[in-house]
């Protein structure tokens, strides 16, 4: 086996690396749960289910959820800013400056009902707040 491309390899292997940067990801405009059990396992509730939230983390777990209702309150407290640098045209009122949301502090209610109608049957009501950060500059 010939090795005198392994240096190459090896320096073009190491600039990708030194290149790349971290990963940034979000769930973006749904919750990763609905319900405080669902939230704690990170969202794992679309594959089993804990309390009366079935039906918006996996609707055909209701049928496992048992006769029960669960009520939550979560806090969503999301900080927000924005800034401008580097302006132009300060004659046209495009001057730099920054800005902090006025609000920071949501409260987001959530509730569920479930009743097992069989043991293959589940008829689930769930309400739950989802989307919209209420940014006020």
């Amino acid at each position: 086996m010939k090795f005198h491309h392994l240096p190459r390899l090896t320096g073009v292997a190491l600039g990708l690396a030194l290149a790349a940067s971290g990963a940034q990801a979000t769930n973006g405009y749904f919750a990763h749960g609905y319900g405080i059990k669902a939230k704690g396992m990170g969202g794992a509730a679309v594959a089993m289910t804990h309390d009366a939230f079935a039906g918006a983390n996996n609707p055909a777990a209701a049928a496992f959820a048992g006769n029960r209702w669960d009520l939550g309150v979560d806090v969503f407290s999301p900080k927000r800013s924005a800034s401008r640098v580097g302006s132009q045209i300060p004659a046209e009122g495009l001057s730099d400056g920054s800005a902090e949301s006025g609000k920071n502090y949501f409260l987001v209610p959530e509730f569920g009902y479930n009743l097992a109608y069989s043991e293959r049957i589940g008829l689930n009501l769930t309400v739950y707040g989802n989307g919209g950060m209420n940014t006020e500059y």
